[in-house]
């Protein structure tokens, strides 16, 4: 079985592996080490059959909602990351939802 948390975190396939850099994925960003050093879907023959359309939908959900709202964390700490079957945040999130 393969962590996609700690591949996905890699300092040899990442630079500043655990800092949130979005534009890494950018269009006319280099391309990442290794074809497979990000797979948020899977890869190889037993890719998810629905990996575009997963993209599609939640590119469009996030600019839909990025219209209507902001959101601003609400906790005392940083967050914390915990890496189970997927990766979720200890103790929650706390958020304050505004209106945009």
């Amino acid at each position: 079985m393969i962590s996609a948390y700690t591949l996905h975190r890699h300092p040899g396939f990442w630079a500043d592996p655990d800092e949130f850099r979005p534009e890494r994925f950018a269009a006319d960003a280099p391309p990442v080490a290794h074809k497979y050093a990000y797979i948020p879907f899977g890869a190889g023959p037993r890719v998810c059959v629905g990996s575009h359309l997963g993209m599609l939908e939640a590119t469009l959900i996030a600019a839909m909602v990025a219209r209507r709202f902001r959101f601003e964390f609400a906790g005392a700490a940083d967050p914390v990351p915990e890496a189970m079957l997927s990766l979720r945040i200890r103790d929650g999130l706390p958020v304050r939802v505004r209106p945009a």
